[in-house]
């Protein structure tokens, strides 16, 4: 199967390598900038959904007249950041400019992921690979987390997790930290580390282009010790955990296997539970960004055929990755009767906007992302989904081979008995 689910949650630096459109009229860079604002203004409400769902329209006007009365005093790639952070404020899920195809595509070699406890390390250049796992303090001369919330300002989302999980995958291209106070593209930037040991280490990078990317990846470090459920990168799997009498399974992603049917799954889970002794299942879908949400039906109908039976007790696990068809079968799921969710609030909406269509600004050329279409899942605004008991990830999750939420389960399950 490959590392695709793991190369997913972390930014291998290697993606988001578009040109920069280029201008089509021959005018001054002021003037031509003012006609990118103006269509923003007069022609892309008309194309999107709904802009002014979450935010008036009048907000949007205001914006867009501060960023016209500031041109003289900005760069491009100011401008074109100052642009998206204004259509980010919107707050319109898929709304947006790909500000990454501006100008040449350099970043430093290192990609991050924001947890409970700091921005961790999850992969750096191959001279360094010895500070994955550690903490980065400090962008430059500035705290690490102050470069990561400028980056997040760039994301429209119904919840604070989707910018964060973008600012992890960004926040290290040279020219747009630049436009935003951070760095500078073209000298070295010093990074500064904490180790696990408490030592602090800082080193000088240089932007590189993609040729030059030799990463070293957390999964295949020798001083990482994956959790339970980074174990496989199958679709779906399973293990019995003897000791707890804990049936775990993990949907990785709504799409069917090529050599193992999910009808093949569940028949296995089932197999389980008639030779093992099992107080417990446990169905973790926090990597399941989606694919088909049919895939899960027969893993579903069998959920709910235990909790008919009253004898076994069902839990659910979601996360930050839980997107698509995952959170539409992490809802089906979690609304069996009895089953009690674990983990933290969704990156994915339950009811949000998509069917997401792109056209360029009329004089950058710069692509503009929007959605065509509303899809509406439960009562309310539905930003998130979230869990009955809230379990952060931390780097001990990640790195160490922690696995709390497993932990929290059983620890509830041995009060309940």
């Amino acid at each position: 199967m490959g590392r695709i689910l793991i190369i997913t949650m972390v930014s291998v630096l290697v993606v988001f390598i578009l040109s920069c459109g280029e201008s089509q009229e021959e005018v001054a860079p002021g003037e031509g900038w003012q006609a990118d604002i103006q269509w923003l203004a007069d022609s892309f409400p008309e194309m999107h959904y709904d802009l002014f769902m979450y935010e008036p329209e009048d907000s949007l006007q205001s914006r867009l007249d501060r960023l016209e009365q500031s041109l003289d005093s900005l760069s491009d790639m100011e401008t074109v950041m100052e642009l998206t952070r204004v259509l980010a404020s919107m707050r319109c899920s898929h709304t947006g400019i790909a500000f990454w195809e501006y100008g040449d595509w350099i970043a430093y070699p290192i990609s991050v992921m924001w947890l409970d406890d700091g921005l961790y390390v999850t992969a750096i250049d191959n001279e360094y690979s010895e500070l994955i796992g550690s903490r980065l303090m400090e962008y430059g001369d500035r705290p690490s987390i102050e470069a990561a919330a400028a980056m997040t300002e760039m994301f429209p989302a119904t919840n604070d997790v989707v910018p964060k999980t973008r600012a992890e995958n960004f926040m290290m291209m040279a020219y747009p930290m630049e436009a935003l106070g951070f760095g500078d593209a073209d000298s070295t930037v010093s990074f500064t580390f904490l180790e696990a040991s408490g030592d602090t280490v800082i080193i000088q990078l240089k932007a590189i282009g993609q040729s030059d990317v030799n990463m070293e990846i957390f999964h295949n470090s020798e001083s990482v010790t994956l959790p339970l459920w980074l174990g496989s990168d199958d679709f779906y799997w399973h293990r019995y955990l003897s000791e707890r009498r804990i049936l775990y399974c993990a949907y990785n992603s709504c799409t069917l296997m090529n050599d193992y049917h999910i009808s093949d799954y569940v028949d296995d889970l089932r197999e389980l539970m008639d030779s093992e002794p099992v107080d417990a299942v446990v169905v973790d879908l926090r990597r399941n960004s989606g694919g088909n949400s049919l895939v899960a039906l027969l893993l579903i109908n069998w959920l709910t055929e235990l909790s008919e039976q009253g004898d076994i007790q069902l839990y659910l696990i979601i996360g930050r990755w839980t997107y698509s068809s995952g959170i539409l079968n992490a809802i089906e799921i979690s609304e069996i009767p009895g089953v009690i969710v674990y983990g933290e609030n969704t990156g994915g909406a339950p009811n949000h906007l998509g069917e997401v269509r792109s056209t360029q600004l009329p004089w950058s050329g710069l692509t503009v992302g929007y959605p065509t279409k509303y899809f509406q899942r439960v009562e309310g605004e539905g930003a998130t989904m979230r869990p009955d008991v809230y379990v952060p990830m931390n780097s001990g999750m990640l790195f160490f081979g922690e696995n709390r939420i497993l932990d929290t389960i059983y620890e509830d399950l041995e009060k309940s008995r």
